[in-house]
């Protein structure tokens, strides 16, 4: 082979090299237009044909991976951009993105470390400070966080972002006072910060400042619509100024913004408990009550469900859905597709013979507090709540124990549960004082697993009260809570104590105090009422199979945290 020859084979060889290029360019730039417009299984298949002509090519992993995260593939987003990484380690995106995906996978640790690595090579990478601020915060390190956050204003100091964010860190430092400086500066940066307004009134609220709360829910609310968590604290402001009406009209317009927008099913498996769940109340619904508004696909696809977890592991706690099973679900999983009527009562709803001063003289003579009020509710109320419980599909949360959760913000509000929660507050203002209800949840459990572990509740006083009948409960010296006799530090916060991993610390805290346990079984219409910042948990649970014998308990929660009590 001559001179030119060869000449003219490098020409070729280069040229095919070029358009090999050209074509992988192209490729890409046609993944990312479907990439931008949320094609995302599109985007997939062009960056995965890119992969089968260019193997090394590190932005088509890190852009796979990134398509993954979005769909809610943790795992696999965290695999493509690792690969990404391997390629080229030095981009700094990559490491924000992964780090974005190991926070989803609930692996902190490694999250923190590539925050910290992107910024490494990008100092100023100031979403990465914010992001690691925020998960400093999360892992409770409060005095990082605002290091973190300081390092962002320091750079960028018409952030609203993060002053929003050093103001929510505040007041997880109990500075509320600095707390409220902050969202008002980041609104003063950006009058539209619906998530500063929306701090702002929770930090109102607690302060007492109730007018100014519920103009800043209000103003939340104005600048983001769909905004669920404003329309929430909005109906808590309301509520404490005794507007019921519109207290339960943003409570129901919160729980249509979480559940009734009939969006796709992006969960890759789903609790089994639930699935039990929702059938038996589906079979309830059509066969007891005559209701004939649920959809028969959600139906079917739920027995089907049901008849492949018969023939899966039973340690597993959750079943994998596939494409066809989504698609069928997603009408109907998030949707609350029936609530029963539970009005108020104008006779009222609590017992009329409850002895008030003998009740608060007891609750008030008890160290710690803990108490216990048997015949709680009326007949009429009892009844209309365990109905409302029953039929009403609102119960949208599965935990790993098995039960299920329906929150006042997501469907649980109802004017007779309402009316009870005032009642209480009216009835007995000894026990209650200034504190106004600020959440209310039902658990509704499977008869076959175990119920809350141990924990204490941010709040200053809790009434937790049973509905089922007393002949579904089959241990009638259980089956109730057992409230613990020492309060939480109270340097420890809500998230702290109700932490699934903090099991074995609180346990050791409560050995080393020496605590001792108060059990108090189960009875329909019993009512145990107790100082919040003590340590409680379900006790052993034997009730019968059953959809109409589901322990159901009613939580509701007053006040705000107090330090505790010294005797």
């Amino acid at each position: 082979m001559n001179r030119t020859d060869r000449r003219r084979q490098g020409h070729h060889r280069l040229s095919g090299q070029t358009r090999k290029a050209q074509h992988v360019s192209a490729l890409l730039a046609d993944a990312l237009v479907h990439h931008q417009n949320h094609r995302l299984q599109q985007a997939e298949t062009l960056y995965r044909q890119i992969l089968s002509i260019a193997p090394d090519h590190a932005d088509a992993h890190h852009l796979l991976g990134l398509a993954a995260y979005q769909q809610g593939e943790y795992p696999r987003a965290i695999e493509h951009i690792q690969h990404a990484l391997q390629l080229n380690p030095r981009k700094p995106h990559f490491l924000f993105n992964l780090a974005l995906a190991l926070e989803k996978e609930k692996r902190w640790a490694e999250a923190l470390e590539r925050y910290r690595q992107a910024i490494a090579i990008h100092p100023h990478y100031m979403e990465a400070w914010n992001n690691l601020g925020n998960l400093l915060r999360e892992q409770r390190r409060l005095d990082e966080a605002v290091e973190a956050f300081t390092r962002v204003l320091k750079a960028q100091p018409a952030s609203a972002d993060a002053h929003n964010n050093l103001g929510v860190t505040l007041k997880e430092k109990r500075d509320s006072d600095g707390a409220i400086r902050e969202y008002r500066e980041a609104l003063r940066l950006n009058p539209s910060h619906a998530e500063a307004h929306n701090n702002l009134g929770i930090a109102l609220m607690e302060q007492g400042h109730i007018d100014d709360a519920l103009s800043a829910f209000q103003q939340a609310i104005a600048s983001r619509p769909s905004y669920a968590h404003a329309y929430y604290h909005l109906g808590l402001a309301y509520l404490w100024k005794e507007q019921i009406e519109h207290a339960l009209a943003c409570f129901w317009r919160s729980a249509e913004l979480q559940h009734n927008h009939r969006k796709p099913v992006s969960v890759r498996s789903i609790a089994k408990s639930r699935v039990k769940h929702d059938l038996e109340q589906l079979t309830y619904l059509h066969l007891q009550r005559g209701v004939t508004e649920i959809p028969p696909a959600y139906r079917k696809t739920l027995e089907s469900l049901a008849q492949r977890i018969h023939r899966t592991d039973p340690s597993a706690m959750t079943v994998a859905l596939d494409a066809r099973e989504r698609e069928a679900l997603a009408p109907s999983f998030n949707q609350i597709l029936h609530r029963a009527p539970a009005e108020r009562i104008s006779e009222g709803a609590l017992n009329p013979h409850l002895d008030v001063s003998a009740i608060e003289a007891r609750y008030h003579s008890s160290y710690p507090e803990i108490i216990y009020v048997d015949h709680l509710l009326t007949e009429r109320a009892l009844t209309s709540l365990r109905q409302f419980c029953l039929d009403s599909t609102i119960w949208k949360r599965d935990y790993q124990n098995g039960y299920l959760g329906a929150f006042l913000a997501e469907g649980f509000a109802c004017p007779l549960l309402l009316q009870i929660a005032e009642e209480l507050r009216t009835r007995f203002p000894g026990i209650f004082r200034q504190h106004r209800l600020v959440q209310a949840w039902a658990f509704k459990y499977d008869s076959e697993l175990r119920g809350l572990n141990l924990h204490a509740d941010a709040s200053a006083v809790n009434v937790n009260f049973w509905i089922t009948p007393d002949t579904a409960n089959l241990d009638h010296e259980r089956g109730g809570l057992v409230v613990w006799d020492k309060e939480a530090p109270d340097e420890w916060d809500f998230k702290m104590f109700n932490d699934e991993r903090n099991q074995p610390m609180i346990r050791k805290f409560l050995e080393e105090q020496q605590a001792q346990p108060v059990r108090i079984p189960y009875r329909q219409n019993r009512a145990i009422i107790f100082n919040s910042n003590l340590f409680h948990e379900t006790d052993t649970l034997v009730f019968r199979a059953g959809y109409e014998d589901r322990r159901i308990n009613i939580t509701l929660l007053y006040g705000y945290r107090q330090k505790r009590s010294l005797r």
